[in-house]
Order: structure tokens, then sequence, then C-alpha cells
């Protein structure tokens, strides 16, 4: 097939170098909202009662109206020095808002199930500000907790990477149809001086 969409051998270089770098930016962008475990580190290697705690936040920061997640990796270091991940406690994020009366929000984290000791809580926080975060855990060797604070930022109004990519598309489709509208009319012309 040598004439692709029948342009010529300039814009089917041109069509194929923006394929490729479309295909590129789709498969390399950060999806936050879809990979799980990751972010932020917010608490790393601390003590919680007889545990040890990590906690990652994503995405970075947390915006009002979109789901905030926390990814929480709970250890155990026994006599020895070695360090067990603990898959079988229960892990709670109680998360409040700073200076305001907005009732406390509990997201009750699960088991990641392809990687030991993590767990995953997701959920949405209604309004923006500083943000107290408390990681409870409980297990059979006892009890802790862990705490970290965030500032919320107000959702966005607008997503803009979704604008510019619709921009870019129209753009492109009314930029092929004047080039076929020009080709045709220069075509037609040329026959009938013909």
């Amino acid at each position: 097939m040598s004439r692709l969409l029948l342009l010529p051998e300039p814009w089917q270089r041109m069509l194929r170098l923006w394929l490729l770098s479309i295909l590129a930016v789709c498969l390399l962008w950060p999806q936050s909202g879809l990979a799980h475990g990751g972010g932020a580190p917010q608490i790393t290697d601390a003590p919680a009662g007889p545990y040890r705690l990590f906690a990652w936040s994503s995405p970075d920061p947390w915006r009002t109206g979109t789901a905030a997640h926390i990814t929480v990796a709970v250890t155990l270091v026994d006599a020895a020095g070695q360090i067990t991940p603990v898959s079988d406690a229960t892990v709670t994020a109680v998360l409040s808002a700073e200076g305001q009366a907005t009732p406390h929000l509990q997201f009750v984290a699960t088991p990641n199930a392809t990687a030991a000791g993590f767990y995953e809580a997701d959920g949405e926080l209604p309004t923006p500000g500083l943000w107290r975060v408390e990681i409870l855990v409980s297990g059979a060797a006892g009890a802790g907790s862990g705490v970290f604070t965030t500032t919320v930022q107000p959702g966005s109004a607008n997503n803009w990477f979704v604008w510019a990519g619709a921009s870019i598309g129209v753009v492109l489709v009314v930029g092929f149809f004047a080039w076929r509208w020009r080709t045709v009319h220069r075509n037609s012309a040329q026959m009938q001086r013909a």
C-alpha cells in the first residue's frame, strides 16, 4: 500500500509521525488514576506499635472531586532483624480536615493481591485545605498508627489535556479536508484546461 489514504508522501510521513507520537504519549503517560501503588512518599519506615509503616499518596497533589489514593506497606521486624511483610493486618485511613467542621472520613484499605504486605484505599475529599491522615494498623502482633498531613487542592474545572487533544484533532481533520478539497479542485481545473 504505497499511498496511505491517498495522501502525498510528505503527508504520509507526517501522519505516521503524529500517530507514533500520540501512541508514545499514551503509553508513557503516567496513569496515576489507574496504576495502584506508589505515589508521593508520606510515611517512610516509621514505627507504628510493633510494625513498621510506609505510606504513599497519589495523585500528587490530591484534588477535590477526584479519587485520592493511599498505598500502605506494613512490615514486622523480628528479633533477628529480618523484615517480614504483614499480609493479615487491618488497615484503615482516617482523614480529617484541619480547622474545619467536616466529619472524619474513613477509608478501609484492602490487601493488594499481587504484593504481600501492601494495602490500598481510595476515596474522595470534599473540601480543599490541609488534611490530617492517620493510618491505623491492627493485627496479630498488636496495633499502631502513623500520621501525615497533606494539602488538598481545589478540583480543576477543566481538563486541559482533553481540550488540547480535542483541539489538535479538530485542526488535523479540518486541515485534511481543506487539503483534499484543494487537491480535488486543482485536479479538476487541470483536467478542464487539458
